[in-house]
């Protein structure tokens, strides 16, 4: 009986430590945690506007997302901005729970570029829609997202090679690594990927 009442207890221990990388929120998904994870993000803008159409917008926000992660020791691995929408993989640090606060960073500080930059209609009172985030836990899921990531400017028709699209890292990465990213692309295809990518 004693034995039976301490494993329960270990369980019960266990559950809970499992609940806490849950973080669930009254109107947005619940967001997981985990340290040292690969992690999936897109941020879109508000009404799919196209507010990052400009090449100086697109390296504002790209400034933005790479002081964010490093000032939450976030590693940016992979990512693609577009007119109205990016997309991130990055390494969580120890403290995953900080991904709020990064994007809420980078997030506040691009609104405040954008709304003193671009001219827009200002009919919405904001510039951001929200982010979500995917904790990738299955290499395919990674690498699948990856090849997602590099294609996206084809998908949404700005480029015709993703290799000539200068606002992802596929345009850095394609110089140094072209056979590993033909690997890829071949290993993991993109092309019936779920991902709600309607922009």
């Amino acid at each position: 009986m004693f034995l039976g009442n301490i494993v329960s207890t270990i369980n019960l221990f266990q559950t809970i430590n499992k609940l806490e990388e849950f973080k669930i929120y009254n109107h947005n998904p619940p967001h997981y945690y985990k340290k040292n994870a690969k992690y999936f993000i897109t941020g879109s803008i508000y009404k799919k506007r196209d507010l990052l159409k400009s090449n100086e917008a697109k390296n504002k926000l790209y400034e933005y997302i790479i002081i964010s992660a490093n000032n939450f020791n976030w590693v940016l691995e992979d990512w693609v901005i577009l007119n109205n929408h990016y997309h991130l993989m990055l390494e969580s640090p120890d403290n995953p729970a900080t991904l709020s606060e990064m994007m809420g960073n980078i997030h506040r500080y691009s609104a405040i570029w954008i709304n003193k930059n671009v001219k827009y209609d200002r009919a919405y009172d904001k510039v951001w829609h929200n982010y979500w985030d995917k904790c990738l836990t299955y290499e395919r899921s990674y690498f699948t997202r990856l090849n997602y990531i590099w294609f996206n400017p084809v998908k949404h028709k700005l480029a015709d090679d993703a290799k000539d699209y200068e606002f992802g890292s596929y345009f850095q990465r394609f110089k140094l690594e072209k056979d590993y990213l033909e690997n890829i692309k071949k290993l993991y295809p993109c092309d019936n990927l779920l991902e709600d990518d309607n922009f």
